[in-house]
């Protein structure tokens, strides 16, 4: 199994056991990263919500040139709203988080691989965009 097929398993366990990620993952983004809470203050829950749906499509695209050019597009897009690599990891590393607590004993080894070894390889691709 892929990694990607491993990291939409733990998003549809997620849901399969009645848990919404979305409040959680801002709470935990926000707390990583004050400045990103200033630039979103103006977002309702809604916005948020496909901020965090647009995140999940982009993660579990398959690895090919399609995912790096949808990236590279949001890095761009949002680079002229001050947003900065980052904020890219807090927002990550909180959705990440909140799935591994969503899932509690399902969570294993496997699953925290996938889910590390993606975010290196977004994060790679942020920084490299990010310095052109």
């Amino acid at each position: 199994m892929s990694d990607i097929d491993i990291i939409l398993t733990t998003i549809e366990q997620t849901g399969e056991n009645g848990v919404d990620p979305t409040a959680a993952t801002y709470e935990r983004f926000f707390a990583a990263s004050p400045e990103s809470a200033d630039l979103m203050s103006h977002m309702d829950d809604i916005l948020r919500g496909k901020m965090l749906n647009a995140f999940i499509e982009l993660v579990i695209m398959p690895d090919d040139e399609t995912k790096k050019s949808a990236l590279h597009f949001e890095i761009k897009t949002h680079a002229d709203n001050g947003i900065k690599a980052v904020m890219y990891l807090h927002f990550f590393e909180a959705f990440y988080r909140t799935i591994e607590e969503a899932l509690g004993a399902q969570w294993n080894d496997e699953y925290d691989g996938a889910w590390q070894r993606e975010i290196s390889k977004l994060m790679g691709q942020i920084e490299a965009d990010s310095s052109e």
